[in-house]
């Protein structure tokens, strides 16, 4: 079983590749519309370049901050039995590999399909809260400390997200705050 759990991801990746390219095929939607257009928009580099850092900040601190603020919890429902370090190599190099495949596929894909698709199909006033549920759901097994983390952090994001219109400083924060996160950062 332990072996398979890294294998999930990809299988996440592929059907999504494939909800895109029917979605691209049937109801023409773009990659662009979506916020996977250009990394660095050809008209404004420096600011598309600045926003990488700030959307990763935002993740990482934002993270940290909203799990922090969930240790005042009166009550708490205990996360599942499985965590990721049970499936992540002792050697260093093997350790390093499936961290950063499980982090890039989870940013890819839960950035695509809970910021960059709902706020095609939401309003403006609902999507940050929407989103943000959709996305803190994903994360019930956890318990009740990262349901709510994700959330706090999926509204900031949703509304970040709003601003910019491009999800690859999403990914890139999303991939680097799980890096953090599935090698025992956020412990507490």
């Amino acid at each position: 079983r332990q072996l398979l759990v890294p294998l999930l991801p990809a299988t996440g990746v592929l059907v999504l590749l494939a909800s895109l390219w029917a979605l691209q095929r049937f109801a023409g939607g773009h990659p662009g519309d979506y916020g996977l257009g250009p990394l660095v928009e050809p008209n404004d580099r420096l600011a598309s370049l600045a926003m990488y850092p700030v959307v990763m900040a935002v993740f990482v601190v934002g993270y940290g901050f909203a799990r922090l603020l969930t240790l005042f919890l009166p009550w708490e429902w205990p996360a599942t039995a499985f965590l990721y370090s049970q499936v992540v190599p002792l050697h260093p190099a093997g350790a390093l590999a499936v961290v950063a495949y499980l982090a890039l596929t989870a940013a890819f894909v839960e950035e695509i399909v809970y910021r960059g698709l709902p706020a095609l199909f939401l309003p403006a006033h609902l999507y940050p809260l929407l989103s943000a549920a959709a996305f803190a759901t994903i994360h019930w097994e956890s318990g009740t400390r990262e349901l709510l983390a994700t959330f706090f952090l999926g509204v900031v994001l949703a509304a970040l997200y709003l601003r910019v219109r491009n999800l690859w400083p999403f990914v890139a924060g999303h991939a680097l705050t799980d890096m953090l996160a599935f090698s025992g950062t956020y412990a507490y």
